[in-house]
């Protein structure tokens, strides 16, 4: 009878590089007689405090009462110097605003190798829009599945799609361990937003088929599959395939279609079945309906942005949320804007009373409209490209380019051109300027599928996919708008 030998430290290793379920791990724990202030410390640097806070001891449980000084003083207290510590140290300054403080700490974790530092690093780089330093990051560990997704993440961002799927790849294969299935559909739904912008429909289309028609699909991963299956253009497929009204999770995975859709009242209706289970389209339905933004004098926007309050806002995106941004820094507060990627960071005497990123200021106040410039133009000017890479139907046709230019006056460039015709993501740079512009909204862009745009950029008109008919006929609707712009320039 053969005896396999494993060698203690190098298991270790191994077990640190790869990301098991949180399960497994209470197991591994118990087997090796270790503290659980590890696996505390990798549920917080994935995000989940609560879960830290059930096994990590007093400073997570601080952190998920928000006792910010009790943590704070337990960091530094209990072996202060202990990975877990520094990163209960960091996680609370970040949560108390000192971002750049706890982000040196995370920094210094990462690069002590220690991976439940790496993870949070990658993870508060990625949300603060440092995409490309979020990808070196996630680098270092590739075989652990929520390093790689957030990596894969950032690097789609960054439209760096080859490595995006550089990431993914060791986990589709097979070759490294997913940790849960919802992780497992989340890979799904990053590989096959990527395989769209990378051209490949084919290899797109066999991936969702294969998903949704899975008899034995995990019920947890259907929402992922759903939203997998719109991209590669299989909408109607899987809202049949996840028809029955007593399953919830059939019932999210329609939420998710709907919310994709841009059906603000059906997503709505679907939100009020499942309940709880539907948290993660809350944003997406807030979007869809405009219903966060809120005036000033709101009791609630009104303490947040108050006189002698000192409020320090983080952009996460370049220009997508500046008419918020704006309406902030015209508030009584002392608002501050700040930017990781650009390097405008806070010095140590500023202590903001709230930390906000970019975008959730739509939750407390109503954007600043950009004033409309008229241009002297003439003619439309139609930008290319105008919607490519989001999945299989949802692409703009060449054919309704051909459509739109027959039914426009042209302009020869954009400097001289009265009115623009853009992509939506080419649009954001220059919606700052005023100028008359009809964008084509991505379709399954809540931001874009929603009210808020034209209620930032007045100059704006928005044309979207039909969730029926797709872009058909599309070209004489931007037309019209476009004409419409054109006899108002003009007047």
């Amino acid at each position: 009878m053969s005896t396999v030998l494993l060698d203690p430290s190098l298991a270790a290793v191994y077990r640190s590089r790869i990301d098991n379920h949180h399960g497994i791990e209470i197991l591994l724990d118990a087997w090796s007689a270790e503290s659980p202030a590890r696996r505390a410390a990798m549920s917080a640097a994935r995000g989940d405090v609560e879960r830290a806070g059930l096994c990590g001891g007093e400073g997570w449980r601080q952190v998920v009462r928000r006792d910010i000084a009790g943590a704070l003083r337990t960091a530094r207290e209990q072996q202060p110097r202990s990975p877990e510590m520094v990163l209960l140290e960091a996680e609370a300054l970040i949560m108390a605003g000192a971002i750049v403080s706890g982000m040196e700490r995370l920094e210094h974790l990462y690069r002590r190798g220690d991976p439940a530092g790496t993870v949070a690093f990658a993870r508060h780089l990625h949300a603060l829009g440092a995409h490309d330093d979020s990808v070196m990051v996630a680098q270092a560990l590739p075989m652990h599945a929520h390093a790689a997704l957030t990596g894969a993440r950032a690097a789609f961002a960054r439209d760096r799609f080859t490595e995006a799927i550089r990431f993914l790849d060791p986990f589709l294969q097979g070759m490294a361990p997913i940790h849960s299935l919802v992780t497992a559909g989340a890979v799904a739904v990053v590989a096959a937003s990527t395989l769209a912008r990378l051209g490949q429909p084919m290899r797109l289309g066999r991936f969702a088929r294969s998903l949704v028609e899975a008899g034995d699909l995990p019920e947890e991963t259907m929402p992922m599959a759903a939203r997998v299956a719109w991209t590669a253009g299989l909408a109607a497929e899987a809202w049949n395939r996840f028809a029955d009204p007593r399953n919830p999770w059939m019932m999210t995975a329609r939420l998710e279609l709907a919310s994709l859709a841009g059906n603000a009242a059906l997503a709505s209706q679907l939100l009020e079945r499942v309940g709880p289970m539907g948290q993660p389209s809350v944003p997406a339905i807030r979007l869809l309906r405009g219903d966060s933004g809120k005036p000033i004098h709101d009791s609630e926007a009104a303490k947040i942005f108050g006189e002698e309050m000192v409020v320090h806002v983080w952009r996460t995106h370049p220009y997508r949320w500046q008419p918020w941004i704006d309406a902030a820094l015209r508030t009584p507060a002392e608002v501050s804007v700040y930017d990781l990627p650009g390097k405008v960071l806070p010095d140590e005497t500023s202590i903001p009373h709230v930390v906000l990123d970019d975008s959730a200021l739509i939750e407390f106040i109503s954007p600043a409209p950009v004033p409309v410039r008229r241009t002297g133009g003439v003619g439309v000017r139609i930008e290319q490209p105008l919607c490519r890479g989001i999945g299989i139907g949802h692409d703009w046709p060449e054919e309704e380019t051909r459509s739109l230019e027959g039914r426009v006056p042209p302009a020869p460039d954009r400097e001289g051109a009265a009115v623009c015709v853009l992509g939506a993501r080419e649009s954001l740079a220059h919606l700052h300027e005023g100028m008359p512009m009809v964008v084509i909204a991505p379709p399954g862009d809540p931001f874009w599928a929603g009210p808020f745009p034209e209620s930032a950029w007045p100059a704006l008109r928005i044309v979207r996919a039909d969730s029926k008919e797709g872009w058909r006929g599309a070209g004489a609707r931007v037309a019209e708008r476009a004409n419409a712009l054109l006899s108002g320039a003009s007047a």
